[in-house]
Formats: structure tokens, C-alpha cells, sequence
């Protein structure tokens, strides 16, 4: 997303070195607050952070100097960082238009029920105005000014009422056109007169119902402030808001604002496959190869953590890192493990083998998870305070943003990220620093991120700068301060006339079941039935049985980096992970319905065909693997093979040209 600020950054940096000429009075005096007394280009220590206080002059100097080029109609977008500290710049921004422009009223928009939980934690009772000193002493407002209003909160106080309400929190959801109840709030809303807009986690704006909501508030709406850490979506839109600040992940390594990830991966020699037959169960055959030659056994990327082996030597190297965190931790905090896995069966197969093999406290959280489930993620850091907390935490998507836990000291991914704005969403809920008055400003904190090389996620270490150091071998010593590297230097815009936006390409990120989409219309085949009907498949699926470590790799992500090999976990015997017959096959159903709405999305179609593609996916799975019986009433190998094979199925669909097609045209004849 092209910043759009660039081209006045020399003006801005004249402005600000000149005193702030050309604004309301009010609104110097506030800047003078919030600035270093002994220096007004500069912040004032433990009121704002540096990009903190940047980013609310970027602000201000949209919406009184150059109000018409930038702030509106569709406002501002400051890209900040996870863990930068978007909410203080929201609170900054609600005193200075209170006490400059007299603005009563502020709605905060959010995506999700986790995002609010987080905002209204900040908010209530004016909690961030309090701890952030962001109201002057003897000022004409009070923190009680900001009075809090959530929408459809559990917690006493919560109310649904907008009338006379000052702060305005709630999910964009219950704004929205479609249902009563949003009809109903946009009225009382835009009855009450004129409001501030603040737009969090803005990446999720670009979607019809959020864009019509967004444009009925427009003519009611002074400033409208939009925040994100990640901009660019997946699906190549973006927020329509002007974005005048940047402060990503390099500028905050440089400033040593967060923690600094390091990458452990293992180190393969050999692996153990087990193939069993399809149609009868029997293993076959069990052989053990070289890691080089693997590939060619056709293995999907994701076995190499879900499958129960390699999961579970995965599981020790995460345990072991989070051992580690624990000694740094020295029992002034609980570090936590976060488990991120690509479908509900995964993650409940994941928190089981946690719990019961390795004994770890985990709490899981997927799409079906209730109220308790949601607060007791939101409230993790509390129960670590209360000295009965969980060590690990299991989730599929469900915490991204929002989801702010310091105490998260070690990420294990077990699945494949394709969108980079998913994967720098994931890697972000580790990077919040721990802050304690125990715990020193300038101590080192490292957020260890447990991946697979399968499932080439360099891309991903690209981002945050990656650097190996070669040759160092398992026996070398090994000195684990050095895990925390050196900062990184800050990058300074010199000339902005010379800054061209160079686009990067954007995928879709359906987890393993990965193609490449036709690149053009292609004519609905009418014979699909038997185009489908024609496609074999193998005979025999493979299991990865065993893998022999030779050690675990270590890789800095900050620039300075290098990479080392240690000593890989001590081995333990393997217990396979049950999973019932009822279990897989929903999770089946609901991975062929996931399935049919990505095809239609890549064939270009809406999602109101979804259920007929079910429908004839569900019947060629019983057709091809399981002699026509139900999902309920096959064995359970076969519904291990069906298991197995939908990424498959999925692939020989999408690269069927007109396949999809002639499903939408033909399939309801």
C-alpha cells in the first residue's frame, strides 16, 4: 500500500521544526504537552513512544494543514507494528480532538470479538488515558469523559444504549445493514449527531457490507483514523483510507520495541514411511530413505507436522525453547506456548497430545469455541498472575489480531503459510515484550518460532531481514544471550521525490490445498460427471513413522543473523494420537465445504454455489474410497485415506479446466 504522506515529508519536518504554524491553538498546546519540555521535536518520556507521538503529528497535520489532500473523505491509515502501541495513539488522538475540537462522541470499529475484548480491556475506565498520561494535569476533561461504551458486552456496564454514550466500542458487525439489530445501532448512531471514527485492525475493511456501513457514516464523520499492522490483504485490496504512517517490524527491532524472533527447525537424516493400502487397511511396506530423496515419495507439506512422529518431535523442540523462556523468565512471569494448526482436527489432535502425552496444560480454541473459551484466551495473562495458568495455547486462525499476550514466548506452527499477511499476523502475536517493573527496558526478549523446513516459510524469514551464519556445527559451543542479535540500524527516508512503489505479488492462503488458479475464462465443461469420474488416485497412502534428527537449527531473523546447530531433543517412545471415527469424519464434511467454497472463490464465482460443489465432492469421495457408503458408516482406514487425499482431489478439480465451471452451469440440471 503506497504511503501517501511521502510527498510532503519535507514540508511536514519544516512544520514541525517551526513551532506547528498554521493550527489551532489548542491543538499546539497539546503537541507541547505530549513533546520533551526541553525539546518540542521530541516526545515527552513515558507519555508517547517516538513513532507514537510521529504518527499522531502525521494526524494532526492531515486533518488541519492539508485536510482536503489527505484526511479526507475516507480519513487516515497509520501501519504500525503488532505490539507499537495503536491503542495510545487512539486514546492521543480522542484528548486532542476533545480539547482542540470540542469532538464529544467516539466510535471504535473493530473486526472481531477478540479485538474488542483487547480494546475494551484499554479502555475501561479509562484505563489508557490513566496509564499513558495522555490527558494534561488541570486539564477542562477527565479520563471520565471517555466513558466507555461497549456493544453487546458480557461485563457489567455493557449496555447497547448509544444515547449520550462517549465512547463507542463495538464489532462492525452490529452496524451492519443486513440485520435489525445493526439497522438499528447505525440510526441511533447517526442520530446523535457528528463522531470520530476509528477504524482498528483496518486490513478487514475491504468487504461490501463493512464498505456500505463505512460510507453511510461518511457524512457524520469529523475524522475518520484507520489502524492496521498489515495493510496489504491476501485477496490484493486495500483499506480506502489514506495511509500518511509507516513503523513496521524492522523499525521496531531497530528500536528494540519488541522481541526479536529466532527460527528453530530440524535437522533430518533419514525418515521412516509406512504405506498402507486404501482399500483394505493392510500396511504394506515400511522403508526408510534419505532426507534429500523424500520429496519424491509425495508427501504432503503438512504431514511433516501433523502426522504423529514428526508432530511430536516438533513438540519437544517447542517444549525445550519453552523451557528456556522459562529460565529466562526466572518466575517473574509464565511463558506460554501458542499452537497454530491448519483445521479443528489438527488443533484438537494437537491439544490432546499436549495435555495427555506430554502433560503440559493447553487450552484450545478453534471456530466452534463458546464464551469461556474466547475470555479465557483474552484473560491468559491474568491466570498467569494468579499462578494457575496454561502453558500452552492451541488455535486455528481464531487468535490473530487482537489477540495481545506477551507472556507468548514460543510459536509452533503446524501449518503452511502462503499469505504473508496471515503469516506476519501469526509471528506478531510473539513479539508484544513482556513489561513488568520487574522486568528492564532494555533486557533482551527473544520469541522462538518452532517451523519445518517442508513448509518453506523462507519467504516469511525474509521479511524480518534473515541472515545465516554457515558451517557451524552440532558440537559447537553455543552461548544462548547471543540469542538475542544486535538491533538492527533505522532506515531514514532521505529523499522522498526518489520512492516508487513496487507491487509485490499477493496469494491466497488455503492452507496446503495450494495451485495456481486458471489465469483466464475457460468454457464450462458439460461432461464433468465423467471427467470426474475418470480420476484415479493412488493406492496406498504414506505415513512418516520415523525421523532421525540430527539436530536442530537455529536461525536469527533480525539482520545481524547466523545460524547454528544444536543437539536435537531427547527421543521418547510415540504414542499415536486417537482420533474416533465420528471426529474424522466431520472433520471430512467440514474440509470438503472449506474445499468447494475456495473453488468457486478461484473460479471465479460467488459462494451461493457452495453447497451444490459439496454435494458432488461428498459424492465422488463415496464413490472413489468409499464404495458408495456414508462418511458415517465407512471404516475408519478408509476415512484416513479420504483424509489424506483431499488435497489431492481438491487439485485435480481446480487444475481441470472448466471443471468448476461446468459444475455451476450444468450441475443443477
Amino acid at each position: 500500500m503506497l504511503n501517501r504522506f511521502l510527498k510532503y515529508e519535507d514540508e511536514f519536518r519544516q512544520w514541525v521544526r517551526g513551532g506547528y504554524p498554521g493550527i489551532k491553538s489548542e491543538t499546539v498546546d497539546y503537541i507541547r504537552y505530549i513533546s520533551d519540555p526541553g525539546d518540542e521535536t521530541r516526545p515527552r518520556e513515558g507519555v508517547l513512544w517516538p513513532h507514537q507521538w510521529d504518527s499522531l503529528l502525521r494526524v494532526v497535520y492531515a486533518h488541519e494543514i492539508r485536510r482536503d489532500d489527505l484526511a479526507q473523505p475516507d480519513g487516515v491509515l497509520l501501519n504500525i507494528v503488532t505490539g507499537g502501541g495503536k491503542t495510545a495513539v487512539i486514546a492521543a488522538t480522542m484528548v486532542w480532538l476533545r480539547l482542540a475540537h470540542h469532538v464529544q462522541r467516539f466510535v471504535v470499529l473493530c473486526p472481531n470479538l477478540i479485538v474488542r475484548d483487547r480494546l475494551e480491556d484499554d479502555f475501561e475506565n479509562g484505563k489508557v488515558f490513566v496509564d499513558r498520561r495522555l490527558i494534561p494535569p488541570g486539564a477542562i476533561v477527565t479520563k471520565d469523559d471517555f466513558a466507555l461504551t461497549t456493544l453487546g458486552s458480557d461485563r457489567p456496564g455493557g449496555w447497547a444504549n448509544l444515547l449520550g454514550a462517549s465512547v463507542i466500542l463495538g464489532n462492525i458487525h452490529q452496524f451492519y445493514q443486513s440485520n435489525k439489530v445493526g439497522q438499528g445501532n447505525l440510526a441511533n448512531l447517526m442520530n446523535e449527531g457528528r463522531f470520530a471514527l476509528f477504524n482498528d485492525e483496518a486490513h478487514n475493511s475491504p468487504a461490501p457490507e463493512w464498505d456500505a456501513t463505512l460510507g453511510k457514516l461518511r457524512p457524520y464523520t469529523i475524522l475518520r483514523l484507520d489502524t492496521t499492522a498489515t495493510p496489504d490483504r491476501a485477496d490484493d485490496r486495500i483499506p480506502d483510507s489514506q495511509m500518511i504512517y509507516e513503523y513496521d517490524i524492522r523499525d521496531a527491532l531497530a528500536d528494540r520495541l519488541v522481541k526479536a524472533p529466532v527460527v528453530y527447525q530440524p535437522n533430518i537424516a533419514t525418515v521412516e514411511l509406512t504405506y498402507t493400502d486404501s482399500a483394505t487397511g493392510k500396511t504394506c511396506k515400511v522403508e526408510e530413505i534419505d532426507w534429500d530423496e523424500v520429496d519424491r515419495k509425495g508427501i504432503s507439506a503438512t504431514q511433516w507436522v501433523t502426522d504423529d512422529k514428526p508432530m511430536q518431535q516438533q513438540m519437544r523442540i517447542a517444549l525445550a525453547r519453552l523451557r528456556e523462556q522459562e529460565r529466562r523468565a526466572r518466575g517473574r512471569y509464565q511463558p506460554v506456548l501458542f499452537v497454530v494448526a491448519v483445521c479443528k482436527l489438527d488443533a484438537e489432535k494437537a491439544s490432546r497430545t499436549l495435555n495427555n502425552h506430554f502433560k503440559v496444560n493447553t487450552l484450545l480454541v478453534t471456530e466452534d469455541a463458546g464464551e469461556s473459551e474466547r475470555r479465557k484466551a483474552t484473560d491468559l495473562q491474568k491466570a498467569c498472575k494468579a499462578g494457575k495458568p496454561y502453558k500452552a495455547v492451541v488455535s486455528v486462525l481464531m487468535l490473530r489480531e487482537g489477540w495481545d499476550v506477551p507472556e507468548v514466548g514460543v510459536i509452533l506452527l503446524l501449518r503452511k503459510f502462503s499469505s504473508k499477511v496471515y503469516g506476519q499476523q501469526v509471528i506478531g502475536r510473539g513479539l508484544r515484550r513482556v513489561r513488568l517493573p520487574s522486568v528492564a527496558d532494555d533486557e533482551p526478549q527473544i520469541c522462538a518460532v518452532v517451523d519445518h523446513p517442508k513448509l518453506k516459510h523462507q519467504w516469511l524469514w525474509d521479511i524480518f531481514n534473515s541472515r545465516v551464519r554457515p558451517n557451524v556445527g552440532v558440537d559447537d559451543e553455543f552461548d544462548e544471550t547471543e540469542d538475542e542479535p544486535l538491533p538492527l540500524e533505522r532506515q531514514e527516508l532521505v529523499d522522498p521525490t526518489l520512492i516508487i512503489e513496487i507491487p509485490e505479488p499477493l496469494i491466497d492462503d488455503p492452507g496446503e490445498f495450494i495451485f495456481e488458479p486458471t489465469s483466464k475464462p475457460t468454457e464450462p465443461l458439460e461432461n464433468w460427471p465423467e471427467v470426474l469420474e475418470g480420476f484415479d488416485y493412488p493406492d496406498q497412502t504414506v505415513t512418516i513413522t520415523d525421523v532421525d534428527l540430527v539436530g536442530v537449527e537455529r536461525q536469527q531473523l533480525t539482520g545481524q543473523g547466523w545460524q547454528t546447530l544444536e543437539a536435537p531433543p531427547a527421543s521418547e517412545e510415540t504414542s499415536p494420537i486417537p482420533v474416533s471415527q465420528e471426529e474424522l469424519a466431520e472433520a471430512i464434511k467440514n474440509e470438503l465445504l472449506i474445499g468447494a467454497e475456495r473453488l468457486l472463490t478461484n473460479a471465479g464465482h460467488t459462494a451461493q454455489f457452495t453447497g451444490r460443489i459439496y454435494q458432488f465432492l461428498l459424492r465422488h469421495v463415496r464413490s472413489k474410497f468409499l464404495d458408495g457408503a456414508s462418511l458415517g458408516l465407512a471404516e475408519g482406514h478408509r476415512l484416513e485415506t479420504v483424509w489424506r487425499m483431499l488435497p489431492a482431489i481438491e487439485k485435480r478439480i481446480a487444475e481441470t479446466p472448466g471443471m468448476v465451471e461446468g459444475m455451476v452451469k450444468y450441475g443443477g440440471q
